[in-house]
């Protein structure tokens, strides 16, 4: 009785290891950090290359994914003024020239989301995250384009 129990004990924990361990890779997402200065009136452009991590492949959210798959990719930018000031500054930041593989093509299917912890900037620095995700593409002739490519875009950066 008791090796019957304890059979069922380390099995219902072999599964349960498991079930967590898929968990966390199904979770798993390329995350960068930077910082950022501006000065005031001052625009700063920043060339992103959205690259899941190494072995890893960017699929559209939603979709079924396997063990080197990512649903996201996200930046996080400290920007901060050169100087201080007597009053913040507002912030803005804004992502242009999407573009999948090179082209523009299919760059709607791509969705470059900017949050700001808050609107204004001074010399203390505001977390900006910007998350890079795909759409599900239409059909296969949308997929085998989008498929494995680079997403690139321009962050601009601006206090005035």
């Amino acid at each position: 009785m008791i090796k019957k129990l304890l059979v069922a004990i380390i099995a219902l924990a072999l599964v349960g290891g498991s079930v967590s361990a898929f968990a966390y890779w199904d979770n798993l997402e390329q995350t960068s950090a930077e910082t950022i200065t501006l000065g005031q009136g001052v625009s700063l452009s920043v060339d992103v290359n959205a690259n899941p991590p190494a072995g890893k492949s960017l699929v559209p959210t939603g979709v079924i994914q396997k063990t080197n798959d990512v649903t996201q990719v996200v930046y996080k930018y400290d920007v901060y003024l050169d100087t201080t000031l007597g009053t913040d500054l507002p912030l803005t930041v804004s992502a242009s020239n999407i573009q999948i593989g090179g082209s523009s093509t299919y760059a709607g299917l791509a969705n470059v989301d900017i949050t700001k912890a808050q609107n204004t900037v001074n010399s203390s620095a505001v977390l900006v995250t910007v998350t890079v995700t795909l759409d599900e593409p239409a059909d296969s002739t949308e997929y085998n384009a989008i498929k494995n490519q680079d997403i690139t875009f321009t962050l601009t950066f601006t206090a005035n």
